[in-house]
């Protein structure tokens, strides 16, 4: 891609002038060591061929900041992890930037149709005007990262860490998100444990990185049980989608008598279609969500839940961006956080079937 004058030179560029790493001219721009002197001349006579002026974040005693990008904050999980993000941020003294691509936006969306819709898109653009800012890096919120946006990260020399990233990521890439294969497994353990042998599963994606490791944890479970899988009852079209894919289970000869939705929301709304059904919760339906968000709390009856640590998650995504501004490598590329399965009265033995 071509650059033009207002992007001017690069890291990358420097690093293919003096013939290095992105990240030894990044250690001779901050004053780091770790290379020999030649090495550090050569990096040093580049930059000024170039004419490189490093940004702010280079210039002792600048504000530092990390800026957050969302595809949405129109949910709860977004608003928790962000909380959990301004912890960190004022403990090691940073400014948070909020970035929304899809302001107003009940389910976000991509970086096109953010734009489309008289958003942000999230490309090297966007990038590049990060990294004029100053900021030490990104952390972008259950929103997609085209390859082209992680290359722009490397040259501009600014951290970049995902969380709970709707597309596979490069593997360089570091990310921070729940143990959904083990949260998924947890609950229809816990449905399995009831008596339960009819589970459907709703609101999963197979392109959803996150949302196919729940699925997998609900496959799993059910094999450790001795429960064949049924097909009719697995639901993979997406988030919003589990009424329709419940009303359709229900007309099933052999209904299910537990549904897990792969997010709280979702369990709201395979609620109201049972009881819009005629049927009952937990007594002849028992439902189980993810994530524990602040309104798992509010329904009738109370929502059994698997609960992620949002706000654990938050402060994980700002330590390890501060760690890879620093130079150091993150405890893993991938970091998965424990998830526990919260009782409460949506769910309860499966019901007994009568003569």
């Amino acid at each position: 891609m071509a650059r033009t004058p207002m992007t001017g030179p690069t890291l990358a560029s420097i690093a293919e002038r003096a013939g290095v790493s992105i990240a030894t001219v990044s250690k001779v721009i901050n004053g780091r060591s770790g290379m020999s002197e030649a090495t550090r001349a050569r990096v040093e006579e580049a930059v000024r061929e170039l004419g490189y002026r490093p940004t702010p974040r280079s210039i002792p005693g600048a504000p530092r900041s990390i800026h957050v990008v969302f595809d949405t904050l129109h949910s709860v999980y977004s608003l928790r992890v962000l909380d959990g993000m301004v912890a960190a941020a004022q403990r090691s003294d940073i400014d948070l930037v909020t970035r929304v691509l899809s302001p107003g936006s009940e389910f976000g969306g991509d970086a096109i149709a953010g734009a489309a819709a008289g958003g942000a898109a999230l490309d090297r653009a966007f990038v590049d005007r990060v990294a004029a800012r100053g900021a030490l890096g990104m952390i972008v919120v259950t929103t997609s990262i085209a390859s082209d946006v992680v290359d722009a990260c490397l040259d501009a020399g600014i951290a970049l860490v995902a969380v709970d990233s709707p597309d596979p990521l490069n593997r360089s890439v570091a990310s921070i998100g729940s143990s959904h294969a083990t949260g998924g497994q947890q609950a229809v353990d816990h449905l399995v444990a009831l008596g339960h042998r009819r589970i459907g599963f709703v609101g999963g994606h197979p392109a959803n990185p996150g949302l196919r490791a729940r699925a997998v944890g609900y496959r799993e479970a059910l094999l450790s049980a001795g429960i064949p899988l049924d097909p009719r009852l697995v639901s993979e079209e997406g988030m919003g989608t589990s009424a329709t894919a419940v009303r359709r289970m229900l007309a099933l000869d052999e209904p299910p008598t537990a549904v897990f939705a792969t997010n709280d929301a979702d369990a709201f709304a395979v609620i109201r279609t049972v009881v819009q059904a005629g049927l009952r919760v937990p007594e002849d339906v028992s439902v189980v969500g993810y994530d524990d968000t602040y309104s798992a709390m509010l329904t009738f009856p109370l929502l059994t839940t698997v609960h992620t640590s949002m706000h654990d998650i938050g402060r994980a995504a700002v330590d390890t961006l501060l760690r890879l501004h620093a130079g150091e490598k993150p405890f893993s590329h991938h970091l998965e956080l424990a998830t526990t399965l919260i009782e409460r009265e949506s769910t309860a033995p499966a019901p007994t079937s009568t003569p």
